[in-house]
């Protein structure tokens, strides 16, 4: 009993931290877009991908005319949809691909509830290059029924300086 509730109170303190990091991000920051569209803006912020159990990965490529994107701290991933009646815990990836096809892990993140919406950032530690994908996949859970579908919508994929 005294491990579940340890486990209930480190996760609270996840959660709050988590909440506390977005909030500054959110607060002041500069984003720029990862999609080479130089159109009207508002089109471009409407583009969205969907990741379900059967197909949980997308990817999105960075373009060199953003400039030296070593100085980004953050990928910004906005979830904005979420089909999981089960409501199975959902957790993403996120990884940098080089040119060269290295695959560099950055973090990862869940929903909380499984079910909920929301922005996350996770940090570049400064392993961006130019020309490279951010790739963010769907870790598909061990239980899923056969019969179960997981589908997530998220906003287009950007980057933060501070």
């Amino acid at each position: 009993m005294l491990t579940v509730i340890r486990h209930m109170a480190l996760h609270k303190l996840f959660c709050c931290a988590c909440f506390i990091v977005i909030l500054c991000a959110s607060c002041n920051s500069r984003t720029i877009d990862l999609t080479n569209n130089s159109k009207d803006k508002a089109e471009s912020d409407d583009i969205s991908y969907e990741i379900d159990n059967l197909n949980p990965t997308i990817s999105q490529p960075l373009d060199a005319k953003y400039g030296d994107l070593a100085g980004y701290k953050f990928v910004q991933i906005e979830v904005i949809k979420v089909f999981n009646p089960q409501k199975y815990p959902l957790t993403f990836e996120v990884r940098f691909q080089s040119k060269s096809n290295e695959k560099t892990y950055l973090g990862s993140f869940s929903l909380y509830p499984a079910d909920n919406p929301g922005k996350f950032l996770v940090a570049t530690q400064g392993k961006l290059k130019d020309g490279g994908t951010i790739i963010l996949s769907l870790v598909v859970p061990d239980k899923l029924a056969a019969k179960d579908t997981i589908k997530v919508t998220v906003k287009k994929i950007k980057l933060i300086k501070e």
